[in-house]
């Protein structure tokens, strides 16, 4: 009895120990992040969980892929003739149509399907992620920016290009590589101004074809369900001689950008000279046109102090001329009146005196000073004919 107990109890613990070591291999916790597939034992055949959560992994073996991924291609080795692509993460190397070369330098993403087909098949064709990459994504990227180099010039991958060399690469990435042709055209050297014949790329058009450009094949992630997109370039690297004639370039059209900015300055300044002339000018004409309109204003101020003074003197002198006749006609009022013995009294004496005071004044020699053998002194025969004639005056003036 004893042995059967412990029998029971070894089997049990063995059985334990055994669910115990493949417990790992019964349950799988999936991230929602990935794609699993699983492999069942015995039968081979694949199980594909892309919602996430705790699966029954039946002892199978379990491959996870992320269901997105940023693939770098970033990097380079310097030597003697400029770079060289290196490393697990190596640069996209491309030969334009100048004959430069170019290391491309970026990222871009890669997004994976969901559906249990095209899952199994890439489990089938690559049996992991990083198999998946090495072998399937990097010679595909490798191989359309390679594409890409012949239709530019390392010169216009500097700058105006640069945008569409990212549009190309998404482009082949995701519908195939360019179908080209090459054709000789003549240009002239940027740097050293001579015509040189270069073989450029042209894309053949196709309006039946993806981005109406004809491909030379479909491209391979189509045929898993694989998709790119967020393609980025932060650097392009040159090999020497190529970056010598950047370089060159860079200089030249620096100079000619500095000879267009000093013309345009000196234009510039033309155009403000002038104006500052103009404004001279028109300064120097508004001086003048306030010196005259102050003096127009002290004119008309003068002539109308003249005006004035002159209608004031008429005035005066009419009121004078008012004031005589009113005094006049009041006089001779009076007189036609009759005047009371009193008045005509003090009137015939304030006239008399009136007359002789005037006479007394006047530088009129009404007889003569010296009378020939007469005597002087005294009252003479003149005096009288004198005084006759101031009564004769005074008489006058009464009537």
């Amino acid at each position: 009895m004893i042995n059967k107990n412990k029998i029971l109890g070894t089997a049990i613990a063995v059985v334990a120990v055994v669910l115990i070591a493949l417990s790992g291999m019964l349950l799988e916790d999936a991230d929602k992040s990935k794609n699993y597939v699983c492999q069942m034992p015995m039968s081979g055949t694949y199980r594909v969980w892309t919602d996430g959560g705790l699966q029954w992994q039946g002892l199978g073996t379990v491959r996870e892929y992320s269901k997105t991924s940023q693939i770098e291609f970033t990097e380079l080795e310097k030597n003697d003739e400029g770079y060289v692509a290196s490393g697990e993460n190596s640069a996209a190397s491309t030969t334009f149509n100048d004959k430069g070369r170019g290391f491309i330098v970026g990222s871009f993403r890669v997004v994976l399907p969901t559906d249990e087909q095209n899952m199994t098949k890439i489990q089938r064709d690559f049996g992991s992620e990083k198999a998946l990459i090495n072998n399937l994504v990097r010679p595909t990227l490798y191989k359309v920016v390679t594409s890409c180099g012949p239709l530019m010039s390392s010169l216009e991958s500097v700058s105006e290009t640069r945008t569409d060399l990212i549009h190309y690469i998404t482009d082949q990435l995701n519908n195939g590589v360019y179908k080209t042709r090459s054709r000789k055209v003549e240009v002239v050297n940027e740097i050293t101004g001579e015509t040189e014949v270069r073989t450029q790329a042209e894309i053949i058009t196709d309006n039946n074809s993806p981005g109406n450009y004809k491909r030379q094949e479909n491209s391979p992630f189509s045929q898993y369900g694989i998709t790119c997109g967020l393609v980025s370039i932060t650097d392009i690297k040159y090999d020497k001689a190529t970056q010598s004639q950047i370089d060159a370039q860079k200089q030249a059209n620096l100079a000619v950008i500095t000879a267009k900015t000093q013309a345009t300055k000196a234009a510039q300044d033309a155009i403000t000279i002038e104006e500052q002339g103009k404004a001279a000018a028109a300064k120097a004409k508004w001086e003048q046109e306030k010196l005259k309109a102050v003096a127009v204003t002290r004119a008309e101020q003068e002539k109308e102090v003249s005006r004035l003074a002159a209608e004031k003197a008429k005035f005066d002198k009419e009121k004078i001329i008012a004031q005589g006749q009113a005094e006049a006609e009041a006089n001779r009022l009076k007189v036609q009146a009759g005047l009371t013995p009193q008045e005509k009294a003090e009137w015939d004496y304030k006239t008399a005196v009136g007359v002789a005071e005037a006479l007394a004044n006047s530088k009129v020699q009404w007889v003569p000073q010296v009378m020939m053998g007469g005597q002087q002194g005294g009252n003479t025969a003149m005096d009288a004919v004198g005084l006759k004639m101031l009564l004769d005056v005074s008489k006058s003036i009464k009537k």
